[in-house]
């Protein structure tokens, strides 16, 4: 982003400041936070729905079990 202001006493020659706004460490913290936590509710949630089941032979994706209901 540049950002052009103009000198009072000399309008014809105007400062450009460079604005140079990169990822932080912080930033990538957050992203990478908010990934971790959106999966183990994923999982949680898949969880909660398997033990709430009647099923007796869940399979699910490369796992199966069977169980007593």
């Amino acid at each position: 982003m540049n950002l052009t202001y103009q000198i009072m006493n000399n309008p014809n020659e105007p400062i450009i400041i460079d604005i140079n706004r990169g990822e932080s460490l912080t930033e990538w913290g957050i992203f990478i936070s908010s990934i971790l936590l959106s999966g183990g509710a994923f999982i949680a949630q898949v969880l909660a729905q398997i033990q709430k089941s009647k099923c007796s032979k869940i399979n699910c994706g490369v796992t199966s079990c069977v169980r007593e209901v």
